[in-house]
C-alpha cells in the first residue's frame, strides 16, 4: 500500500499549517539573490535556498539540475548524531544500512550501496576533497565523527562522478571539517569552544573541546578533540538491543597560512585520527553471523594543500593536495570460523592520493564558460594478515584477498551560461585502474599468482537547466557512468569457484527530469514557497554480483534498472517554517523481474518549526513516515520477509541567551520517538531506538 493512502492526512495537515502562516520576511526580487538574501528568523531554514559548492559554479541548491541537499554547521549541530547514519536520515533518497554502531554503517542512495553480503562502492564518500574507501567484509565503508564537520553535502544520482570519482552510480556524500576562521570573528586571536552531550536511552556522551588560533595576520590553526560512548539502547518495546552500543575518540588539527594580503592564496595542512575499540557483531552488514568479535579501529588521514584563486586572472584558480590516509582494524577474540578466518586479524588499509584541480572562468562570444579541469591519482595497498591460536599467518581470505590498487584519472566539466535562461554543463571523467593481487590470492587448480587486472572507464553526461520564467526552472540530465571491478569483485574466490579476472566494467546509464518553483509574495507579501521534484531512471548493464552458481565467485548480469522520484518542499513565513522531503524508488532485475533487497521503503519526512528571535529560542517538530516493505528470494521472487510502515514523532527546542549569566551559551533538545513506537527501518537488521532525549550544551569564548 503506498505511504501516502494511509499518511496523506497528517501530511497535508502539516503542510497546511505551513502555508497558512501570514508573517512576513524581508525578500529581493532576484531568483538566486532571493535565497541569498534571507539570512533571519525562520527564512534561514529553507534548505533549497542554501550554497551548493560540490556542483560546478557556487549556486543555490534548487537552481542545480539534480538533487543535492547541504548540511551547514547549524544542521549538523541540530541533529545531534552519533553516526553519519543518523545524521543523513533526513535527506530524500539517502538511508543508513546494517549496523548501528560506529562500525558497520553505510550509507544507501537511491536504492543502491551497501550491499547485503559485502561492503559496496557505488556511493563516494570524501572528506575535504579526499576519497575515502574501505571494503572491510562485513563491517561497513565510513568511520568517522560528525563533529568534526562543519559542512556536508549529498549530490544524489551519477552526474556527480564526473569530478568526484569513478563509479558514483548512487551519488557522492562531500564532508568539509570545521576551519579556525569559523570561530575567529574580527580581530580575534584566540577562541575556544566546549561542548557536552547527554543521551538518555543508551546513557550515550560526547565530550567536546575546540580552540582556534591566530597568532599573526597570516596564520590559521584550529585543534579540536571529542570522545564519544553510548551503551546498548532499548527498543520501543523496552528491550535492549545487543550489541547496539558505540564509542569513538577523534581528534583534528588544521592549519592554514595565507600568502598576501587578499586571503585568497593559501597553503594548508590537516591531521585527522578517529579511533574505537569495542565489541560488536561480525557481521554489521547483514546479521547473517551473529558471533562476536573485538575490534579495534583507527583512521589517520594527513592532508597538505594548496588553494591559489589567482585574483585578477580569470583563467586560474588552482586547488591541489595530497593525502596519505591509513585506516587499521585490529580484529581479536573472533568466534565465527576462527580456524579459517584467524583468531586474530588485520585489516590494513593505505592509500596515497594527489589531485590538482582548475577552475577558468571566460567567454566566447555571447557564451559564458564556468571551466573545471582536474587531474587526480589514487593508490591503495590492502593486507590482511590472519593469526591463528598457534600463531601461523595467513595472508587474506577467500572473500578478502590482499592486494593493491592504483588508479589515474583526468576529468573536465564546463558549465556554460547562454543568455540568462539557459545553462548547459557538459563533462567527462576516464579512469585507469590496475588490480594487482597480493599474498595468498591463487586460482583454484592453477599453481602461481594471479594476473594483475587493467581496466579503463569513460563516463561522459550532459546536463541542462532552463530557466522558463523568473520562478520556474526545469532541467534534465543524460549520464553514462562505468563502474570498474575493485579487489573484492576480481580476486574473490570460493571452495570451488575460481576468482573473476574476466569482470567488465558496470555500465549506468542514467536519465533524469525535473523541474523546481520559488514563490515569493504566495499568502503575504514576503513569504517564501521553494518546491523541487526529480524524476530519475538509471538502467545498468553488466551488473557484477556474486554468486554460486558459477565457476566464478563473482559474475556480470544481465540489466538492472532503478527508477523513482524525490520531492523537496518549504515554505516559510515569518517566524514558522515547514518543510517536506519525499522519495521513492523501485530496483529490479530486468531478466527476472525480481526487485533487489536494498531498495528502501517509501518514505516522507516532514518538519514544522519556529523561530521566536525574542526568546533567543527555535522550536518545532519532525515527523519520519515509512511504509511497508518487503524482501525477495534473488532465485524465486517470492516475499522472504517484511518491514511493517511506521511513523515517528520527534519535537526539538534551540535556545541561545543573550544576556545575563548564560550568554554566549547554546542549549539544543531532542526529544526523539516521544511515542516509543517500536520500528525497524528496512535496511536496517535491529530495530531502532525508542524514546529518547539528546542534550548537548556548548559556548564559544
Amino acid at each position: 500500500m503506498s505511504l501516502f493512502k494511509h499518511r496523506r492526512l497528517m501530511a497535508t495537515t502539516a503542510l497546511t499549517v505551513g502555508l497558512l502562516t501570514n508573517q512576513a520576511f524581508a525578500q529581493s526580487a532576484s531568483h538566486t539573490t532571493e535565497q541569498q538574501a534571507v539570512t533571519e528568523d525562520a527564512a534561514a531554514q529553507l534548505s533549497l535556498g542554501k550554497i551548493v559548492v560540490s556542483a560546478g559554479k557556487d549556486k543555490v541548491a534548487i537552481d542545480t539540475p539534480q538533487s543535492v541537499t547541504v548540511l551547514d554547521q547549524e544542521d549538523i549541530d541540530n541533529a545531534q548524531a552519533g553516526t553519519v547514519g543518523d545524521l543523513l536520515e533526513s535527506v530524500a533518497g539517502v538511508d543508513a544500512a546494517g549496523g548501528v554502531s560506529s562500525l558497520g554503517q553505510g550509507l544507501n542512495i537511491r536504492g543502491m550501496g551497501t550491499a547485503l553480503s559485502e561492503s559496496d562502492s557505488r556511493v563516494v564518500f570524501t572528506i575535504d576533497g579526499v576519497t575515502k574507501f574501505f571494503e572491510g567484509y562485513r563491517m561497513g565503508s565510513l568511520f568517522t565523527d560528525p563533529e568534526l564537520y562543519k559542512r556536508v553535502e549529498v549530490l544524489r544520482g551519477p552526474s556527480s562522478s564526473t569530478i568526484y570519482g569513478t563509479g558514483a552510480l548512487a551519488g557522492t556524500v562531500n564532508f568539509t571539517t570545521k576551519d579556525a576562521s569559523d570561530f575567529l570573528k574580527g580581530d580575534d586571536r584566540f577562541a575556544l569552544r566546549t561542548k557536552a552531550g547527554y543521551v538518555s536511552n543508551g546513557d550515550g556522551t560526547l565530550a567536546s573541546l575546540m580552540a582556534a588560533f591566530r597568532p599573526t595576520q597570516n596564520l590559521d590553526l584550529l585543534i579540536m578533540a571529542n570522545s564519544r560512548s553510548s551503551e546498548d539502547y532499548q527498543d520501543g518495546n523496552g528491550n535492549t538491543v545487543s550489541p547496539s552500543q558505540a564509542s569513538g575518540d577523534s581528534v583534528l588539527i588544521k592549519t592554514r597560512y595565507y600568502i598576501g594580503g587578499d586571503r585568497q592564496h593559501s597553503l594548508w595542512a590537516s591531521a585527522q585520527k578517529w579511533r574505537s575499540d569495542s565489541f560488536q557483531m561480525y557481521d554489521q552488514q547483514a546479521a547473517a553471523f551473529t558471533s562476536m568479535v573485538r575490534r579495534q579501529t583507527e583512521d589517520t588521514n594527513y592532508v597538505i594543500g594548496y588553494d591559489n584563486s589567482f585574483v585578477g586572472n580569470d583563467w586560474l584558480d588552482l586547488k591541489a593536495q595530497i593525502a596519505f590516509d591509513e585506516l587499521a582494524t585490529d580484529q581479536t577474540d573472533n568466534e565465527f570460523s576462527p580456524g579459517s578466518l584467524g583468531y586474530s586479524s588485520q585489516y590494513i588499509y593505505r592509500t596515497v592520493q594527489a589531485k590538482i584541480e582548475n577552475v577558468s572562468t571566460f567567454k566566447t562570444g555571447p557564451l559564458d564558460h564556468f571551466l573545471t579541469v582536474g587531474v587526480q591519482t589514487y593508490d591503495q595497498e590492502r593486507r590482511n594478515p590472519r593469526y591463528s591460536l598457534t600463531g601461523t599467518v595467513t595472508h587474506g581470505a577467500t572473500t578478502h584477498p590482499e592486494g593493491d590498487i592504483n588508479r589515474a584519472s583526468l576529468y573536465v566539466q564546463d558549465e556554460i551560461l547562454i543568455g540568462e535562461k539557459l545553462t548547459l554543463i557538459p563533462g567527462v571523467r576516464y579512469d585507469r585502474s590496475s588490480l594487482k593481487p597480493g599474498a595468498g590470492t591463487y586460482v583454484v587448480g592453477a599453481t602461481g599468482t594471479p594476473s594483475d587486472v587493467d581496466l579503463d572507464a569513460w563516463s561522459p553526461k550532459l546536463a541542462v537547466l532552463y530557466a522558463v520564467t523568473s520562478r520556474i526552472n526545469v532541467f534534465g540530465s543524460l549520464s553514462h557512468t562505468e563502474r570498474l571491478p575493485i579487489l573484492d569483485e576480481i580476486y574473490t574466490r570460493g571452495s570451488t569457484q575460481s576468482i573473476s579476472l574476466n569482470l567488465e566494467p558496470e555500465v549506468s546509464e542514467n536519465k533524469e527530469i525535473g523541474a523546481s518553483y520559488v514563490q515569493r509574495g504566495l499568502f503575504a507579501s514576503r513569504d517564501a514557497l521553494n518546491l523541487k521534484l526529480t524524476v530519475y531512471q538509471n538502467d545498468i548493464t553488466n551488473l557484477i554480483t556474486r554468486t554460486t552458481t558459477t565457476s566464478s565467485a563473482y559474475t556480470n548480469v544481465g540489466e538492472a534498472r532503478y527508477a523513482g522520484a524525490e520531492l523537496e518542499a518549504e515554505y516559510a513565513a515569518g517566524q514558522f517554517y515547514t518543510r517536506a522531503a519525499y522519495s521513492t524508488v523501485n530496483g529490479y532485475n530486468k531478466l527476472t523481474g525480481i526487485a533487489f533487497n536494498t531498495i528502501p521503503a517509501e518514505q516522507l519526512n516532514l518538519t514544522a518549526g519556529w523561530v521566536l528571535p525574542s526568546r533567543n529560542l527555535s522550536l518545532g517538530w519532525r515527523g519520519e513516515f515509512a511504509g511497508r516493505q518487503n524482501s525477495y528470494s534473488a532465485t524465486t521472487g517470492a516475499v522472504s520477509s517484511t518491514t511493517d510502515a511506521y511513523d515517528i514523532h520527534n519535537l526539538f527546542l534551540t535556545w541561545r541567551p543573550a544576556t545575563g549569566v548564560l550568554e554566549g551559551i547554546d542549549v539544543r533538545l531532542n526529544w526523539d520517538n516521544i511515542f516509543d513506537h517500536y520500528y525497524k527501518p528496512h535496511l536496517s537488521y535491529l530495530p531502532a531506538a525508542g524514546q529518547t532525549v539528546r542534550l548537548t550544551v556548548g559556548k564559544t569564548f
